[in-house]
């Protein structure tokens, strides 16, 4: 009431997922409470919260795909545009289409459609940074907060390493293999949503579904997103702010995908990770050597949040503060907020210890859904509202602070830190060291010169 609702800042949100699960439904997405903190502050937002397709549906791609893919195409009727001949990247385009939804309808409902914050968690952060970068999707929304992803963090295959999926697909659902690829697709359209739903989760555990290199399509062609996305010539020209963060314990609900880690098998796990004999004394300078089993848990989470997540999201910030730079003298100024999220639920932690601020742990703190009472003590729940607080001044275009009011610099390596008793205030930013910086640079390189080698083959 008494609030004039025709130029309200949207919120648009993209659930995370893998790529594979969630919904725009999921209780925890809940935004009732986030919603009614906007409009307690007086600084209302509309969140919109879209659905997209995820595991085969939206990522798989395979050389039977594409043939389907060309023969559809020879035989339309009308012109079909290079971008919608794109194999495996349908997730990616269904996001598209919500946001040019929004720009389109949302002043219906009271929204400013020329203050769109697409907001995102996991694969949806990441999917941000891919439309960021993407040419033919730039222009979609106006502000963007990534939460835990950019597209290193699940960057797109190519249909060489889709094929194995598919395969594994084909034979879990019974289809022969020794049909050709023709008669392979019909076969799998013919099969219910629910029986294909189920063979996906199997045929691609884990991170296997991603966006795909498909020759200047909708990808960047012939260059490795990652490396394309080091580029701040890359980037969104219409994007005027971006916040962008981590937890501080991303690897710790992942490490289990690697494996229970035990004291015996711990060189295994660093032949692994260092792909040749002369990175392992790097290794185990920044990571150590285990001396129990306990050891060996906590070392392995740490690597998979450093090589999945802190990592790649280093190098992004760096890449957007040269951006920042790059656009001071112009009259297009873009806003740069980096945080650093360091709460360990307590409930979570006595149901499994040692989780800490884990990947997608601050979820509940910023929706604050029904059920946070259940989830949430009453000092996190209070201090729930300061994040929630944080999170809409951004989508209004004010400064996020510390509890003093100091904002944070990315370009002097600051971010503004929840920290683990609850208090906001100005810290660190960077949280690999320069070793650990190192090491990763060098295996980004060895993966990058495989990616490009792959393209070559598929061009």
């Amino acid at each position: 009431e008494g609030i004039v609702c025709a130029q309200v800042p949207v919120m648009t949100w993209i659930h995370g997922g893998a790529f594979k699960n969630g919904a725009n439904c999921v209780p925890i997405y809940d935004a009732r409470s986030f919603v009614e903190h906007s409009i307690k502050l007086n600084q209302p937002v509309i969140v919109v919260a879209v659905n997209y397709r995820l595991a085969a549906f939206g990522f798989l791609a395979s050389k039977e795909l594409q043939q389907d893919m060309d023969e559809y195409v020879r035989n339309s009727a009308t012109p079909i545009s290079p971008y919608d001949q794109t194999v495996g990247n349908w997730g990616i385009q269904d996001q598209k289409l919500a946001f040019e939804w929004v720009r389109e309808n949302i002043s219906a409902f009271g929204g400013d459609s020329r203050n769109v914050t697409a907001w995102g968690e996991s694969a949806g952060s990441l999917s941000l940074h891919y439309h960021m970068v993407i040419p033919a999707h730039h222009g979609l929304f106006d502000h963007a907060i990534m939460q835990s992803g950019v597209v290193a963090t699940m960057a797109a295959g190519t249909v060489q390493d889709s094929q194995v999926i598919f395969d594994k697909l084909i034979e879990i659902l019974g289809i022969p293999s020794d049909l050709d690829g023709t008669e392979k697709v019909k076969r799998l359209r013919a099969v219910s949503m629910d029986e294909l739903t189920a063979a996906s989760d199997i045929a691609g555990p884990g991170l296997n579904y991603v966006p795909h290199h498909d020759g200047g399509k909708l990808m960047p062609s012939s260059t490795p997103i990652q490396a394309w996305s080091a580029q701040i010539s890359s980037y969104d020209p219409s994007v005027k702010s971006i916040m962008i963060g981590t937890n501080k314990d991303e690897g710790s609900a992942f490490a289990a995908a690697f494996g229970t880690p035990k004291l015996a098998s711990h060189s295994e796990l660093v032949k692994k990770f260092a792909p040749s004999p002369q990175l392992i004394p790097l290794f185990e300078s920044v990571y150590g050597t285990p001396q129990s089993d306990r050891d060996a848990a906590k070392i392995l989470a740490a690597v998979v949040g450093d090589l999945v997540f802190q990592y790649p999201i280093q190098q992004i910030v760096e890449t957007l503060v040269q951006l920042q730079k790059s656009r001071s003298d112009s009259d297009n100024n873009l806003t740069l907020v980096r945080y650093h999220y360091d709460v360990a639920l307590t409930k979570m932690e006595e149901i499994v210890p040692g989780l800490g601020a884990m990947h997608a742990g601050e979820l509940p703190l910023i929706f604050a859904p029904p059920f946070s009472e259940t989830v949430l003590t009453e000092s996190e729940l209070a201090f729930s509202a300061e994040i929630q607080k944080r999170w809409i001044a951004f989508a209004n275009q004010k400064p996020v602070t510390d509890a003093n009011g100091k904002q944070a610099d990315p370009a002097k390596d600051e971010a503004i830190v929840w920290t683990h008793d609850h208090r906001v205030e100005v810290g660190k930013g960077r949280r690999l060291s320069k070793e650990a910086m190192v090491f990763w640079e060098t295996i980004t390189k060895f993966k990058l010169q495989r990616v490009q080698q792959a393209l070559a083959r598929e061009e």
